[in-house]
């Protein structure tokens, strides 16, 4: 299974710079160019820990059509752990299509953000019965996490813009009655200024 991964992955990235038989960046690869050059360490895609040291996915497509299960959005963190400076985990989108609706001058919302600080195991434990529900897709708790967590920053996004967030913050893609949004989307590890950031999917 492991092999069928790997070989995927590698047809995977090839194929996704065929543009109509022409070779062309992919927008994630322009993000991993982007980013090895202007992180300390450099950036590349993260590779398996045994002696072959072949890559992961770089990231994937994401397509989302109207009408979504939750009008309001899945609220979610992507790594349930205290936030750390020195360690984390990034999820980068880049919005490609955006559903049309309520525009603003900073585009359409697609995402809302709550600014939770757990910094610590204790602050874990301390709202673990709250935070647990970023885990559930039970409305109740999506309810007890809306009225608890406050409002949150809302992002707005046009076609062809990136957004990166923290993925242990609580977060939700805004959904959306009629349309479709496709994004690209990859996480981003990143163990310090020291190391080298990670890029997969």
């Amino acid at each position: 299974r492991e092999d069928c991964y790997f070989d995927g992955v590698q047809r995977e990235l090839q194929s996704r710079r065929l543009v109509h038989g022409t070779p062309q960046l992919w927008p994630l690869d322009l993000l991993r160019l982007s980013l090895d050059e202007s992180w300390p360490s450099g950036a590349g895609l993260a590779r398996e820990s045994s002696n072959q040291k072949r890559p992961f996915s770089g990231g994937l497509p994401r397509i989302m059509k109207g009408p979504t299960r939750w009008s309001k959005g899945f609220i979610h963190v992507d790594e349930m752990a205290p936030l750390d400076p020195n360690v984390g985990l990034l999820s980068a989108n880049i919005y490609l299509k955006v559903p049309e609706g309520d525009e603003t001058d900073d585009g359409i919302p697609v995402l809302d953000l709550w600014p939770v600080g757990v910094r610590s195991r204790w602050d874990w434990y301390r709202n673990a019965l709250l935070l647990s529900g970023l885990s559930s897709q039970d409305p109740e708790d999506q309810a007890r996490l809306r009225q608890q967590l406050g409002e949150p920053l809302r992002i707005c996004a046009h076609p062809g813009d990136l957004v990166l967030l923290c993925a242990q913050r609580p977060h939700a893609a805004i959904g959306f009655s009629s349309g479709t949004r496709v994004s690209l989307q990859c996480f981003v590890q990143h163990q310090g200024l020291e190391k080298r950031l990670l890029v997969d999917a």
